[in-house]
């Protein structure tokens, strides 16, 4: 059985949370199932390669207009492909047309993974080729029940909703042989008491709340992350005063991210809407031992993140409220450690990566039958 995944990009090289799900998600499928993963190439040249026993194929790609690639042959190579079924991951305009223009009457599933917010001014301009794609499609996943029922399109299609959560690879994120030594490093460069953000620095993700109430914190902000809204909060931190404790590392290596998790004593996520749709990063933390501090936000940050199971939720665009959150959990020992080790027995437990390609090869298996055989 060959799937075909569509999106706007591929990790690597891109390590948008969207990309990085489908490829770990496309390598675990590809155990059993023959995977290609059809994206623009973000030039005028056609590449295919093979990553994880998965072929990837990266089509010519002329701009880009409101986020939407503009990729003229992607229609024909999906039918070239020969799906036995497609796979969307939206949104993503450019694969709707695929789909509808070269493999339509395939079955489909898409990916529902957030809301369009950011253009939507655009969107009346889109709702006729979304409804279409929405009609064809077989299932639809939502990451969260949160999601699905907050959500004013996915809410119109709740009878094709099939609820399958975002997963991690658990032993990804277990410290390597001489790494312990690298986080007694990093705490101690940084005071021994570390918040850490991990994200890319745009906008919605509410950064800005962040370094507001770290002038009430008595600890160092560690940032993660390159983006649009960068230099303006580099700037912001030293206009609050707390450029001495806010240090900003850019991207880093996945070794460097797994350190930096386990040395911080707290992830922060104090995004301000739903462009959130679901917070993988929170994940990351848990499956590190770690508590987290999320804004309470009606999607599936708040589904990951339970109040005082395994983290504590804040109103989001609220300073005050984080700094006290931060606060608790930087000054209880005991706290930090209970809430941490029910958020790792928790990511084990619902989020490992084989739970969700069981999941979904189950939402397959349901479309075409012959997966059984």
């Amino acid at each position: 059985m060959r799937v075909v995944h569509v999106f706007k990009d591929y990790h690597p090289p891109t390590t948008g949370g969207i990309e990085q799900h489908m490829q770990l998600l496309c390598a675990g499928l590809a155990r059993e199932l023959d995977v290609a993963v059809l994206v623009p190439s973000r030039s005028w040249r056609r590449v295919e390669e093979r990553r994880h026993a998965v072929s990837v194929v990266r089509v010519p790609e002329f701009g880009r207009y409101g986020a939407v690639p503009l990729c003229p042959t992607m229609p024909r190579e999906l039918k070239r492909l020969r799906p036995d079924l497609v796979h969307l991951h939206f949104p993503n305009p450019m694969g709707d047309l695929a789909y509808l223009l070269g493999a339509r009457g395939v079955p489909l599933v898409i990916t529902y993974h957030a809301d369009i917010v950011r253009h939507r001014p655009l969107l009346p301009l889109y709702r006729p080729l979304l409804a279409r794609t929405f009609a064809a499609a077989s299932r639809i996943i939502g990451a969260s029940p949160d999601y699905v029922a907050s959500s004013p399109v996915l809410s119109r299609y709740r009878e094709k909703c099939t609820i399958v959560p975002y997963g991690v690879d658990v032993e990804a994120f277990a410290l390597r042989d001489g790494e312990e030594a690298a986080v007694r490093r990093r705490r101690e460069s940084y005071g021994g008491r570390i918040v850490l953000f991990l994200g890319v620095l745009r906008h919605y993700k509410g950064l800005d709340v962040f370094l507001s109430a770290l002038t009430g914190l008595s600890a160092h902000g560690v940032i993660v992350g390159e983006g649009p809204m960068a230099q303006q909060w580099r700037r912001l931190a030293g206009r609050l005063g707390v450029a001495d404790r806010a240090t900003f590392l850019g991207e880093v290596s996945d070794a460097e991210r797994r350190i930096l998790l386990h040395a911080s004593d707290v992830l922060v996520l104090p995004s301000i809407d739903r462009r959130e749709a679901f917070g993988i990063v929170q994940l990351e933390a848990m499956a590190c031992g770690k508590p987290v501090v999320t804004s309470d936000l009606p999607t599936g940050v708040r589904f990951v993140n339970r109040d005082g199971e395994t983290g504590l939720l804040v109103p989001p665009g609220n300073p005050a409220a984080l700094a006290a959150a931060l606060t608790r959990l930087l000054t209880d020992a005991d706290l930090r450690t209970r809430l941490g080790h029910t958020a790792r027995e928790r990511v084990i437990r619902e989020f490992s990566v084989d739970r969700m390609v069981n999941q979904t090869i189950e939402v397959y298996s349901q479309l075409v039958p012959s997966l059984h055989d």
